[in-house]
This record gives structure tokens, sequence and C-alpha cells, in this order.
């Protein structure tokens, strides 16, 4: 935390030295997000236009960078490279309407991925998958970045390959083509939730699915069962079909309805392991004595339920940050291989042993 005080309100520059004395001594990292600047400005009891000069001064110096609707963010000058040229112009498909479709998943993938590019000081243009490969979508030879969420995205980036575009793929690339890929993994994920409730003694552990067809569903089911054989559990069931919380309650209600009912419930999203907690409430169950529940994603909002969520941290930042980094090699001509992140398990209350 930037230390309070009490004296009279400090000039801009006393605030800048402060802040850059906290990222010398590692308070924010290379990356790292600086508090909101109303918030720096009630610690130091200065008025917010003398923190936005200080910043803003931090900013021009190259201490700091600023991404619009994200914040403010330190510059990671031990891995920063003279800015070169790119042979190709660069392009990021996301899903059409992607911030309706999950509000925690894509902006922080698109925040990693504008840091490398603003950084590097490279231009690349953010569009819409349904207008990528449409007459005039994009520049010929293109590299391109397209993130795969079924298999119309996989078709989507063999069309833009087989048209001459340097092409690669954020989540798992389920075809046939040499396409590079940077993705979690999703499936190992799912078994650290397994291999963790067995520990602490449950043997009738159930999932909560994704939706059909979707790939990051497809490999954290897939990390269920292999999971679960590995392990010879005998009473598991799946249910649920989205990573919303009104499936997520949906889908525990009606496993807890069974005889054999689960002892706890790993989830595909954060957002229906929340759902889950409530569908347990409502049937009288307590979260974890009762029922153990583990969601995906480890989003802000896992922190702050109660219990808060035991759940698989995804690092989106990251992923961004290397997909930005492979695309921009892409587009300078070289070849990439692909690359798989790890998923970590972060427990927290909602899981107990088996009583």
């Amino acid at each position: 935390m930037i230390p309070s005080t009490n004296k009279q309100p400090v000039k801009y520059r006393e605030v800048e030295r402060a802040l850059r004395q906290e990222i010398a001594a590692g308070r924010w990292n290379g990356g790292d997000q600086l508090p909101g600047e109303y918030d720096i400005a009630r610690t130091y009891n200065v008025s917010y236009l003398t923190v936005r000069q200080a910043v803003a001064t931090l900013v021009n110096d190259g201490t700091l960078f600023r991404v619009r609707g994200k914040g403010t963010f330190v510059v990671d000058k031990a891995s920063s490279e003279p800015i070169a040229t790119t042979r190709h112009q660069m392009a990021l498909l996301f899903p059409t309407n992607w911030m309706r479709r999950d509000p925690y998943y894509f902006p922080d993938i698109l925040q990693g991925f504008q840091y490398v590019m603003d950084k590097g000081g490279h231009h690349v243009s953010l569009l819409n998958d349904n207008i990528a490969d449409a007459p005039g979508g994009l520049p010929p030879g293109s590299a391109v970045a397209c993130l795969l969420v079924d298999d119309a995205h996989v078709q989507l980036v063999e069309r833009l390959r087989d048209s001459g575009h340097r092409v690669l793929g954020i989540n798992r690339y389920t075809g046939r083509r040499s396409i590079p890929s940077v993705r979690i993994d999703d499936q190992h994920g799912v078994e650290l939730a397994v291999d963790f409730l067995v520990s602490l003694g449950h043997e009738r552990i159930s999932f909560l699915r994704g939706p059909e067809g979707n790939l990051d569903a497809t490999d954290r089911r897939d990390g269920f069962r292999s999971a679960v054989a590995r392990h010879n559990l005998q009473i598991t069931n799946e249910a649920g079909d989205d990573f919303g919380e009104a499936a997520g309650h949906d889908a525990a209600q009606e496993l807890l309805a069974l005889s054999n009912r689960p002892t706890a419930l790993i989830c595909a999203s954060d957002l229906a392991a929340i759902g889950a907690i409530r569908a347990a409430e409502d049937l009288g169950f307590s979260v974890p004595r009762d029922l153990s529940v583990v969601g995906f994603g480890d989003f802000s909002v896992a922190h702050y339920v109660r219990p808060s969520l035991t759940t698989i941290r995804q690092s989106r930042v990251a992923l961004g940050r290397t997909a930005g980094e492979r695309l921009i090699r892409l587009a300078k001509g070289e070849d990439v291989t692909d690359v798989v992140l790890p998923a970590e398990l972060i427990v927290r209350e909602s899981t107990a042993a088996r009583a």
C-alpha cells in the first residue's frame, strides 16, 4: 500500500517521487496496474489534479503507460526491446459481442495483449470475427490472432491461413493445419481440482459442464473425466450446459437431488460455481460442510463471495501478453511454436475435508 500521511497536501513532485520509490521497491512490478488516481489522491490527501500531474510525468518519462478504458500500468523495463518494424499488418479477432458474452474472461486477455502492443509501439486492428474473412476485411498477408471459442473459429483461422494470412490461435487449436496456438492448460487445471478433492477424502465428485461445443468447456470436461478414471471414482455425474450463474444453479439442484448426491462439485466456471453455492443453500446444505465447491477462472468475484471460492486460476492477462508477443513475431515473418501456460489451484473457503 502507498503510505498514508497526515501532513499538509504535498506537491505533485512529491507524489511523483513517492510513486517512483514504491515502484523501485517492488510494490508494483512491470505490467502491474496502479490504484485509481482518486484512490491515490485520498491516500496522499491531495487533489485529483495533483495526482494526475504526477502520473502524467511518470507516463512521459516511460515509467508508466496508460491503456484506454483499463487504467495505468508500470512499464516492464527489464524486458523492453527496441521498437522493430513488422513486415505484415496485425489484427486481433474477438467474438462478436464479446463483452456481453463474458465480462470477466475476454477483457483480461485484451488487457495483456494491449500491454505488449503499447509497450512496443505497435499498431494492431481489433476486429469482430464475423468480418475478418469478408471482402476487404483484412489486408492481404496480415498476421492475425484469433480467439478460438468453438469449431466455427477453428474453421475461420483455417480459411484465413489458406488465404495467405499468418495466423495464431488463442486457446486450443483442434484442427489439422500447421497453426500455432497459445493456450492455458485447462484440462490439467481440472485434474488438479479432482486430485485436491480426493486428497480431502471426497469420492462422490460431480462436474458442472460448460456450453456444448465450447473448446474451453471441452478441455475442462476431458480433464474431469481423465482424473476420475485415474482415481477410479465410481460415483460421478455431470450436468449443466453453460458457464453462467443460472445454469450452475439449475445443474447443482439437479445433482443434489440425486440419492447418491455429490459431496463435492467442480464447475467449469466461477460463475457457475456461485450459482451452485446458492442452489446448495436453497436446499439446506452448507458449503463447505455438506458440499465442497470448486470454480474455474479465478475471476475477481471469486475472492468476495461467501464462502470465498476455491478455484483454478487462469493467467488470462499472461495469455493475452503471450499472444501479443507471438503475433509480433509472426508479423516480422518469423515462425512460432505452440505455448501452453499452466493453470493453478487456489484454495479458499468453499472446500473442506469430507466429514
